[in-house]
């Protein structure tokens, strides 16, 4: 799976998989706010949050339920995931919500693969039961990297939100660990 394991990054070639520093919150909102300014991928049109917000969530993160992690290409952080527990009541404890974000740059190297691999892989270790995510229907290469790594439909958003113009379909996605 990983090139190899050390103390919690992935390594793979030149791309370092890792749990985030609050020194890497800069990088973290900026690549977030260059695949929201696409427009097409993300559900806000900018990073929803500033750098020193970004910075305290890394800070004072629970990270035994919760991770934020950075892909770092070639020395550059190219992307990331969040993952946070569904909730604090005991009833929704045992399932965990995933979203990733990746720069036009970096698509098509394995990159989101890797990020997502890592993010199971972290989400099973933790005894979460499942792993959700949402996406929009035209954003067919995701749900097709997706669908490849065992995500499940579990149900539609009919025309949920107005991207550009259109209506675009919520799927709802989950994978069973």
């Amino acid at each position: 799976m990983y090139k190899k394991m050390v103390k919690g990054y992935a390594l793979i070639n030149d791309l370092i998989i890792r749990p985030a520093r609050p020194c890497d919150a800069h990088d973290f909102v900026r690549t977030w706010d260059e695949v929201s300014r696409e427009g097409i991928y993300l559900l806000h049109d900018r990073a929803p949050r500033t750098v020193v917000e970004q910075e305290k969530i890394i800070s004072y993160l629970n990270w035994d339920r919760n991770t934020i992690v950075v892909a770092q290409l070639e020395g550059e952080i190219v992307g990331g995931m969040c993952i946070f527990a569904g909730g604090s009541s005991p009833k929704s404890t045992s399932f965990c919500n995933l979203g990733v974000h990746i720069v036009k740059r970096a698509r098509g190297q394995g990159v989101g693969k890797r990020l997502l691999k890592y993010g199971i892989d972290w989400a099973r270790t933790k005894g979460y039961h499942k792993v959700c995510l949402s996406v929009f229907s035209t954003n067919t290469r995701a749900i097709k990297l997706y669908e490849k790594l065992g995500f499940v439909y579990e149900g539609l958003r009919k025309e949920q939100y107005k991207v550009k113009g259109q209506w675009v379909d919520e799927l709802l996605m989950s994978k069973f660990l």
